[in-house]
């Protein structure tokens, strides 16, 4: 599975301005659930809060990347906004900048190695500073979709 597989133009949302994370990944799995990709909000935003209280989902860098395993997903998947401003996130010691965030959706039946898996090409095409502010100069989803496609 490569993430490009994985996303949505409707999913994408860029220029954002979420008042929290919380705000960030509620408005964020309401996208996916727009399409099609999760089956119950409430569900899937709980797994994504509980996956929150275990650690830190801000990786500096101005990145974040929530996720969540929950049976209410029906195939893996992300969504992803960029904000205006820098959004204050929850670090591994304290409050991190955030302007890149990606929600990414696991079914519980793909748990382990496709969760792994997925997180790992994420986080490696993430850690380049020159794709991270080609991100941030996006100015349409198939911008982004093109991007990714390109890069991933």
């Amino acid at each position: 599975m490569k993430l490009i597989d994985l996303i949505n133009p409707k999913a994408i949302l860029l220029g954002a301005d979420f008042a929290s994370p919380m705000e960030a990944i509620e408005c964020l799995s309401r996208k996916l659930m727009e399409t099609g990709k999760i089956t119950c909000i409430d569900s899937f935003v709980q797994a994504v809060f509980e996956r929150e209280v275990e650690g830190a989902t801000a990786l500096g860098e101005q990145l974040a990347v929530p996720h969540g395993k929950s049976d209410s997903v029906t195939t893996p998947c992300l969504a992803i906004a960029t904000t205006k401003q820098n959004l204050m996130w929850e670090g591994v010691d304290q409050l991190e900048p955030v302007r890149i965030i990606v929600l990414l959706a696991i079914p519980l039946e793909h748990q382990g190695d496709t969760h792994i898996a997925l997180l790992s090409e994420l986080t490696q095409l993430l850690i380049d500073e020159d794709f991270r502010q080609s991100i941030l100069k996006c100015s349409s989803s198939s911008d982004l979709v093109d991007l990714i496609s390109v890069s991933a």
